[in-house]
This record gives structure tokens, C-alpha cells and sequence, in this order.
């Protein structure tokens, strides 16, 4: 037995000492994988030094001699820091089967992709050399070589986004399918189809003389995958023609939405919507597209850049322009108004017309706003009928009557604000959803995205029977007629009852955040197992599908309120001085989950706060999280 024990008590301490070589091994791997922002290297690609610094907030601020060296150097940054993400989108790009590698691409956007090209593959190079992690943990679960990375690469990255401007990524049902299953009994309702993407970019400008500066202010937004890291990656490009900043997409070189010290630009996909673009044209439309990008990163003025845009067909793409006096909307058209059921833009309408003159900080509250139209005009309606006559029958159980008396008090009182902690948007959302389970269950049985997820487009049309659409409100398998008033009756109980289930009776305790969350996911090349699980955010927050900071509900999701798809980024421009930009992005820099750029920013986004970006490097020079330089091979600069 003595015998026995000491050779069981050896094999434990072998395999205690292995399994403890492996973890001290995966660790080191893991720490040795974050990227140390003082860190200079020797490359070949750049014809002089380049600096990087890295500012408090992780924004990397890079300056250089040739506009080569300094896209070079963003290809730097973006693979150090979000390498897995590049990657990733790669292989997206690759799967949808475009064919790049024979484009014709215009001189600018060959020579910006080129050495952009160049900066990814000398951080590949850097990491084969070992003893970093291959860059980020998710690297280590692949098996294969990372494959150089080619201008035709990030063109493809190009046309995958601009594909996802007509796609709707979490649209389990087409129009098409939708159309074919209603019954003849039923009116097509346009409203049915919830045609709005969730993916796309808007922009919009402030005058000179509606402004505290007498400076024109553009404000801008991207929705899209909320997911870790962000689609979108903050940047400063110190080049010779002079500083640009704003929002990058890794894999490419190029500012899409952001400021020089000459001219602001957003951008708007005002075509994509109707897939007007056809996919055949979509090299070109990429090519043309990085091409307009590529000049309002150098125009002077906004008269000389929308006079260089005239030159080049973007179809389905408006931009918004403005130097120090002139706001320009480009290609100019006639701004159509916003109609009952564009709710969001009613809202933006509204803010704009209450306030005559902004501040920086008064078009930041702009795009903040949680209040949702929406339920400003669809909840008089919805609940006309128990606010000014009880229709409760003697069957009502009394604790029910008074629990619902209590929340349509609390609806009179509510403005609309989606906030986080109120409890009446989780009402409002829950009787919306069960109002239209009621209605259209019975049609589209089968169709469960057709029926979940709330679509106040469609109900507003139905509850004002808009060509015969309150015909949707009988249930074609009864042998009564009901009429809407009742099915909204019925989906009251029926919201107050899923929530009672979740979370008691009392109202007082109720909160929109607790259904409504922030969900974003390690979007890993790879499957990372556990590692993924532990290193997504999940939050709490305000807003909805119709608010300005939009936010979708995860369509077909158990929890149905989640949000997965909506605002990405966000940004107020002026050039009244270098430092009146704000942006701001719902996580981090980093894409390395051990990083303390990996989710810095998640409390700035969900508490309503932004950055403030300055074009003066010297502003981020005093609180730098690092400075690192990049050595040309051919003659070290040894200063």
C-alpha cells in the first residue's frame, strides 16, 4: 500500500508540474500578446521614421514625412491592435465570392492600399519572429500561417461594407416570402415588411449662423454589429497636407467620417436601402467610393471638395461638407420631410426646430436623445380608450385592475424618454410586442420573426386603418369580428403578465435595463471556447429602434429586447479650433482582451459621454499611453 501511494503521490506531482507548466506557458503567451505602445521597431516599407503615440485613451496619432510612411503606419496600428478582427474580415470578404485581384484601381487608392498593405504584413512579420502570442489570444487556437496581406484584400473588406449597407444581417425573412404568405382576406400593408436596415450611416449639418461658434457643426453617425471589438477605429493622421482625424475600418487606409483642419465630412447611405446598387457594379462602386474618401481627406475648402466629388459616381452615398463658412450636401437634393411613421427623423426634426442656435454640446444632446416618437404617437392611440373610459369588465381580478391602473397612470405621465432605468419603456415595449403577437400570429404561424419583433410602423397603420389595415385585427379562426380596441385590450394583460413572471408586481422595481442590454461578443476568427464567453460586455442601456442613438432588438433571440445591431459611433465636428471634435465608440481600441484598451470606453458610451479628438498632437502628447517609432531597415534613425 506505502508502495502504491508513493508511486500515485509521483504521477500526481508529474502531472500537477505539466498542468502547471502549461498555465504559466498560456500565460506568459497571453501577457507577452499585448502590444507595448513604447515599443520602436525596424521595417521594411517606410522611406523615414514614423511616430506613433498612443494617446490616454488608446487613439493612435501618427506622424511622418510621405503620406506612404503614414498609411503604412495605420496598417501598423490597425494589425497590432485589432489583427484577429482584420483577419476575420478577410475571410468574410473572401467567402462572398467577389473577384478582386484583376480591379483597376485609381492611382491614389492603389498607392494609399498598397502601403497600407505593407504596414499589416511588417506586424505579421513581427509577430512570426515569436515570443509575442501570435499577436492576440484567439491567434493561438489557429493552426494555419497568417497569409501577407494584399491590396485586393482590403478592397474586398470595401465592397463586403458596402454590401452590408443592402443587407439586413439579422432579417430572417425576405420581403418576398413575407408578401406571399398573407392571406387574400388581408390588405398588404407596405408596413409589414420593416424594410429598414440595420446598417447604414447618416449625416446631417448645422450652418454657420445656427451655431455658438459662427462655425458650421456636422454631426454624425454609423449603425451596425455592436461586437468586440468595434467595427470602428479612432485614428489621427498627422499628414504633410496636415492633420486628419476620425473613424477608420480596419483594412482600410482611409478616414470615412471625421475632420481635417480644412474641411468636416459625414457620410450618408441614402440609396443602399432599396438595393439600388446592383452587385455587378460593386468593385467599381468600392474603388470610387475609397476614391471620394481619398479626396476629402486633401481638399482645401468644401467648394473645391464637392467640385472633386462631382468628379467620381458614388451612387447611393451622400456626403455633408462644411469648412470654416460654408455647409454644403452633396450631390444636392431637394430634403424631403419626414413622414408620421419615420419616427426617428420626426424626433431629430423636433430637437432641431425647439433650439435656434447650438453648441457643441447641445448637438451632442442631439444625438444622445432617448426619447422615442414612436411611443409618443402610437401610445395615445394604443391606450386612448383605458386613459378616458375603463373598460374592465366585473371578471377583472381586482390586485390586476389595480396593477394596471397604477402603469397606465405612470404611461400618462411619460414623455417618451427610453430610459434605462425607467420602468415605463418596458411596458410601452412589452404591450407593442404583445399587440402585434395578437395580430399577426394567427397569420404568419410559422413566421415567428414576422410576429416577435415589435414593428410600431406597422401597428400605427393598422390602428389607423390606413387603406383597410385594421382588417389585420380579427382573427381569421374565430367566428366573432374582433375589433383592434380589443386585441389591444388583450395584449395589455398579456404585457403585464409576462412581466409580473420576470419581475413581481410592483412597477416601482421595473426598469427598461433589465431587458434591455448592450450585448457584445468576442468576434474571434476562430472559436475561442470559453475565452469568448468571458471576455464579452453585456450593459444595461437607454434607447430603442427609433431612438437617435438607435438601438435594434436581436430579432429571433430569447431575449428579445437585446441589442446586437445599432449605433457604433458617433461624432460632432466643428473647426472652430483644433479641439471641437467629439467621437466616441461603445468599447475600446484594443482588440486583446487583457488590454486595458479593450473596453475603456464601454462607460463613456453607455453613460452618454464622447471623446474629444484635437488635430494638435501636442494636446495627446502630455497624458500618452505610449509613443513608439517606426525605423525605415535601409538607415536606422538612432536620435
Amino acid at each position: 500500500m506505502r508502495v502504491l501511494f508513493r508511486f500515485l503521490m509521483k504521477v500526481f506531482l508529474v502531472v500537477a508540474t505539466i498542468a502547471g507548466l502549461m498555465v504559466a506557458a498560456a500565460g506568459y503567451l497571453l501577457i507577452a500578446s499585448v502590444p507595448d505602445y513604447s515599443e520602436d521597431f525596424t521595417v521594411t516599407g517606410t522611406s523615414a521614421t514614423v511616430e506613433i503615440l498612443r494617446d490616454a485613451s488608446g487613439v493612435p496619432h501618427v506622424s511622418g514625412t510621405s503620406r506612404e510612411d503614414i498609411f503604412f503606419a495605420l496598417g501598423f496600428v490597425h494589425a497590432q491592435d485589432r489583427l484577429g478582427q482584420l483577419l476575420r474580415m478577410r475571410r468574410a470578404a473572401g467567402a462572398r465570392g467577389t473577384q478582386t485581384t484583376q480591379a483597376v484601381l485609381p492611382r491614389e487608392v492603389e498607392t494609399a492600399l498598397s502601403a497600407y498593405s505593407g504596414g499589416i504584413n511588417a506586424w505579421i512579420s513581427v509577430i512570426a519572429e515569436g515570443g509575442r502570442g501570435r499577436g492576440t489570444p484567439e491567434l493561438l487556437f489557429l493552426r494555419s500561417s497568417i497569409a501577407p496581406w494584399t491590396p485586393s484584400d482590403s478592397l474586398a473588406i470595401a465592397e463586403a461594407f458596402l454590401a452590408s449597407l443592402r443587407e439586413n444581417p439579422s432579417a430572417s425573412l425576405s420581403r418576398e416570402e413575407v408578401k406571399s404568405q398573407i392571406p387574400t382576406d388581408r390588405p398588404d400593408t407596405p408596413e409589414l415588411y420593416g424594410a429598414a436596415t440595420e446598417t447604414f450611416l447618416r449625416a446631417w449639418g448645422l450652418p454657420a449662423e445656427r451655431t455658438a461658434s459662427s462655425q458650421p457643426i456636422v454631426l454624425a453617425e454609423i449603425a451596425g454589429p455592436l461586437s468586440l471589438p468595434p467595427q470602428w477605429y479612432l485614428a489621427d493622421l498627422q499628414l504633410p497636407s496636415g492633420p486628419v482625424i476620425g473613424a477608420t475600418l480596419p483594412g482600410l487606409p482611409m478616414i470615412l467620417v471625421g475632420r481635417s483642419d480644412r474641411l468636416i465630412w459625414g457620410v450618408q447611405s441614402v440609396g443602399f436601402a432599396s438595393a439600388t446598387i446592383p452587385n455587378t457594379n460593386e468593385i467599381r462602386t468600392a474603388a470610387d467610393f475609397l476614391r471620394a474618401l481619398q479626396r476629402l481627406m486633401n481638399a482645401d475648402d468644401a467648394v473645391q471638395a464637392s467640385r472633386w466629388l462631382d468628379e467620381i459616381s458614388v451612387p447611393g452615398f451622400a456626403f455633408v461638407i462644411a469648412d470654416h463658412e460654408t455647409l454644403i450636401e452633396w450631390p444636392t437634393t431637394p430634403r424631403q420631410p419626414g413622414t408620421p411613421e419615420d419616427f426617428r427623423r420626426i424626433r431629430r426634426d423636433r430637437l432641431d426646430a425647439r433650439q435656434p442656435v447650438f453648441s457643441l454640446d447641445g448637438a451632442v444632446a442631439v444625438l444622445l436623445d432617448s426619447v422615442s416618437e414612436a411611443s409618443r404617437i402610437l401610445l395615445p392611440i394604443m391606450a386612448r380608450e383605458f386613459w378616458f373610459d375603463d373598460p374592465a369588465t366585473g371578471e377583472t381580478p381586482p390586485d390586476f385592475q389595480a396593477l394596471r391602473e397604477d402603469v397606465l397612470a405612470r404611461l400618462a405621465l411619460w414623455n417618451g424618454d427610453m430610459d434605462r432605468m425607467s420602468p415605463e419603456p418596458l411596458v410601452y415595449w412589452a404591450w407593442v410586442r404583445a399587440l402585434q403577437r395578437r395580430i399577426l400570429q394567427d397569420e404568419f404561424p410559422a413566421m415567428e420573426a414576422v410576429w416577435n419583433t415589435p414593428n410600431p410602423e406597422f401597428l400605427y397603420a393598422v390602428l389607423r386603418n390606413r387603406d383597410g389595415a385594421a382588417a389585420w385585427c380579427d382573427v381569421r379562426l374565430s367566428e366573432q369580428l374582433e375589433t383592434c380596441q380589443q386585441m389591444v385590450g388583450r395584449a395589455l394583460k398579456d404585457a403585464l403578465d409576462w412581466i409580473t413572471d420576470r419581475y413581481g408586481d410592483d412597477p416601482s422595481v421595473w426598469y427598461w435595463g433589465a431587458e434591455h442590454k448592450l450585448v457584445m461578443e468576442w468576434s474571434a476568427i476562430c472559436d475561442a471556447g470559453l475565452l469568448g464567453s468571458l471576455v464579452s460586455l453585456i450593459a444595461p442601456i437607454s434607447g430603442g429602434p427609433d431612438t437617435q442613438r438607435v438601438s435594434f432588438f436581436d430579432a429571433g433571440a430569447d431575449r428579445l429586447f437585446d441589442t446586437r445591431y445599432g449605433s457604433n459611433f458617433q461624432a460632432v465636428m466643428s473647426l472652430a479650433d483644433a479641439n471641437s471634435s467629439r467621437y466616441i465608440i461603445p468599447a475600446g481600441q484594443s482588440g486583446h482582451p487583457l488590454s486595458r484598451f479593450y473596453d475603456n470606453m464601454l462607460l463613456l458610451w453607455t453613460q452618454g459621454d464622447f471623446l474629444n479628438m484635437s488635430t494638435d498632437v501636442g494636446v495627446a502628447r502630455g497624458a500618452a499611453a505610449g509613443v513608439a517609432r517606426l525605423f525605415p531597415s535601409t538607415s536606422v534613425d538612432t536620435q
